[in-house]
C-alpha cells in the first residue's frame, strides 16, 4: 500500500522556495504562458494538478509543462524535447487527466484504478505495464 507523500524538513523548504520562484503560488493555480507556434501569441493553461521533477507541472487540461530557466519560459514537454533536438509524442497523455492519481516523472503515471503507464522514449509510445506480481 502506498502511503501519501509528505514534504517536510529541508526538502519542504527547498520545494516551497522552488514553487514560489516558478510562480506556482500558494494555491497551486497558475497561468502558464508559452509561445503559440502559429501566431506567436501566448496561451494560458489551467490549474496545476501535479508537479513532476524539477520545473515540470501537469495542468487540468492534460498538458505537461516544463519551465526552461535558460530561456525564461514555459513550454509543453514535447516542445522542450524539440529544443533539445528530439521529437517526442508524449502528449496527449494515455489516460484522461482526471484518472491520474500520481506521477513521479513525465513518463510514469499511476491511475486511480491502479493502472501503471510508462512512456518509452526510444519507441516514443505510452505502454500500460500492469502492476508488480509475486
Amino acid at each position: 500500500m502506498r502511503t501519501p507523500r509528505t514534504i517536510g524538513g529541508l526538502r519542504g523548504v527547498v520545494l516551497a522556495a522552488s514553487l514560489c520562484a516558478l510562480g506556482l503560488g500558494t494555491m497551486g493555480t497558475l497561468l502558464i504562458t508559452g509561445a503559440d507556434t502559429a501566431s506567436g501569441q501566448g496561451r494560458a493553461a489551467g490549474k496545476v494538478l501535479f508537479f513532476y521533477s524539477a520545473g515540470g507541472v501537469l495542468t487540468d487540461d492534460g498538458t505537461l509543462w516544463q519551465y526552461r530557466p535558460d530561456i525564461g519560459r514555459w513550454m509543453t514537454i514535447d516542445e522542450a524535447f524539440r529544443q533539445e533536438g528530439r521529437t517526442t509524442h508524449i502528449l496527449p497523455l494515455p489516460v484522461p487527466v482526471g484518472e491520474i492519481a500520481d506521477m513521479e516523472t513525465f513518463g510514469f503515471i499511476l491511475t486511480r484504478a491502479g493502472q501503471v503507464w510508462f512512456y518509452e522514449i526510444e519507441s516514443d509510445k505510452w505502454k500500460s505495464i500492469g502492476t508488480p506480481a509475486r
